[in-house]
């Protein structure tokens, strides 16, 4: 609340740095939830027991968050020339991995879409999705303050 648009700014910009960073490392198979998989299914298979996987697969993953793919829909199903930039499919979702948790996927549309699924367990008592979608875009609502749209609206050059 009491931080400024610059310190903001600051702040999302190491953010997205450290996210991007920890992306191109899952993409190059060094996340970890991807080598935890990988030694649970050669324990499986392999019929090896392993305390240590036990540890900590037991461990709860109160959050789950994913892009989901976009335009899952064949070539020529959308009205007339349109190919998904006008009508778009915004896949589905998915539930939470933790009876107490949160699924939460998303997909990103072009420069002006956002879609978001939230989902969590009625049963679980410290969940509410609608109150977490709610902070979602109150969130997104902060970031649209701090980029006004004018800020990215290239001006014509004069013609001297």
């Amino acid at each position: 609340p009491n931080v400024s648009k610059e310190d903001k700014i600051k702040l999302l910009k190491e953010a997205v740095d450290q996210h991007q960073l920890y992306s191109r490392e899952a993409m190059a198979g060094k996340g970890v939830d991807r080598h935890l998989f990988a030694l649970y299914v050669v324990s499986v298979g392999t019929k090896v027991d392993s305390p240590f996987l036990k540890s900590v697969l037991s461990q709860p993953w109160s959050l789950s968050t994913s892009q989901v793919p976009q335009r899952q829909t064949p070539p020529n199903f959308w009205p007339g020339d349109d190919q998904g930039d006008k009508y778009t499919s915004p896949s589905g979702g998915f539930g939470p991995v933790a009876d107490d948790g949160y699924g939460v996927s998303y997909a990103i549309v072009g420069e002006k879409r956002l879609f978001f699924h939230v989902s969590s367990k009625r049963s679980a008592k410290n969940t509410n999705s609608t109150s977490l979608q709610d902070h979602i875009f109150r969130a997104l609502a902060e970031l649209k303050d701090l980029f006004p749209p004018e800020q990215f609206t290239s001006k014509p050059k004069s013609k001297k």
